[in-house]
């Protein structure tokens, strides 16, 4: 009786894996969803992006929403203003986000499911000094930009740190004389400070990025070696130096975060998928606030 039943089953699982098995996608993957990017400062106006997911069975890049309704209003629901469409899927507005103020963004777009997200616009965080040095690596001077602000205590805090450089390049020109370019251009910072996140001893990047967690109440001091390669190509003159310092939401930061993740891991076969950070209800994307303070030095 067991070797009968036995061959029942053999049989049956015979059958079964000889069968074609049709897997039907799940709507919720095959139908496009509205996809909306907004990082958002104190320092400009309005600016929404939005465009439409990709499924799972297409291939090329988002397409740009050209007929969205794109409503800015406050988390309390005071109407901000409602943007206006300026083309690539961009809508714009002439209003400037206030710190510590809440906000909510809805779109809606025909034949898509309406979406929305929320966030903060944070305070500002006070800043004692920002100033230049150089530093001496092995046999060579590097160019260093400073700041030191002081950190809110028993709160979350997330910063961002860049730096944009003007200046002028010379070199020996072919009529004896000497021949000049001018560059204005975000540059290279080397990050070794512990509180960096997503980076190796002293790594270069673009963009820092961190947390108070290691000091957070504290006054805190942060180097930001610029990239020799600069220094490289000949005598140069700097015009100016701009020390770009956001305090940014922490929806802001993670976005930050997981997006540098996904870069770092492109082209890597052997890296596990990074999946960008979202906080857009119903569709994809992000909303996300920072204050953003910018010092020049001359």
């Amino acid at each position: 009786m067991r070797r009968l039943a036995l061959i029942y089953v053999i049989v049956f699982l015979l059958f079964t894996l000889g069968c074609r098995k049709e897997i039907p996608f799940n709507s919720e993957v095959t139908t496009p969803k509205l996809v909306v990017n907004s990082l958002f400062a104190s320092d400009s106006s309005w600016a929404v992006h939005v465009s439409k997911s990709l499924s799972v069975i297409d291939q090329g890049n988002l397409d740009d929403v050209e007929n969205a309704t794109v409503v800015i209003s406050t988390a309390a629901g005071v109407l901000v203003e409602t943007l206006a469409y300026n083309g690539n899927g961009n809508y714009i507005g002439t209003q400037i986000p206030q710190e510590g103020q809440n906000y909510r963004v809805d779109v809606a777009a025909p034949n898509y499911t309406a979406v929305y997200g929320e966030d903060v616009v944070p305070d500002v965080v006070n800043v004692q000094s920002v100033d230049t040095m150089t530093s001496v690596n092995g046999e060579e001077e590097i160019l260093v930009a400073q700041i030191t602000f002081k950190d809110p205590e028993g709160i979350n805090n997330y910063y961002r740190f860049s730096v944009e450089m003007g200046y002028w390049e010379y070199w020996p020109g072919s009529s004896g004389g000497m021949d000049s370019t001018y560059y204005e251009e975000q540059v290279w910072l080397q990050l070794s400070d512990p509180s960096f996140e997503g980076t190796g001893n002293n790594s270069w990047r673009d963009t820092g990025i961190m947390s108070d967690l290691l000091f957070d109440g504290q006054t805190k001091t942060v180097d930001l070696p610029i990239s020799k390669w600069l220094f490289g190509g000949g005598d140069m003159r700097i015009e100016f130096i701009d020390v770009y310092f956001s305090n940014v939401s922490e929806s802001t930061h993670f976005y930050n975060r997981s997006f540098q993740l996904y870069q770092e891991t492109q082209g890597n076969p052997f890296a596990q998928p990074v999946q960008v950070y979202s906080n857009i209800t119903n569709g994809f994307g992000v909303f996300g606030g920072s204050d953003t303070e910018v010092y020049r030095i001359n």
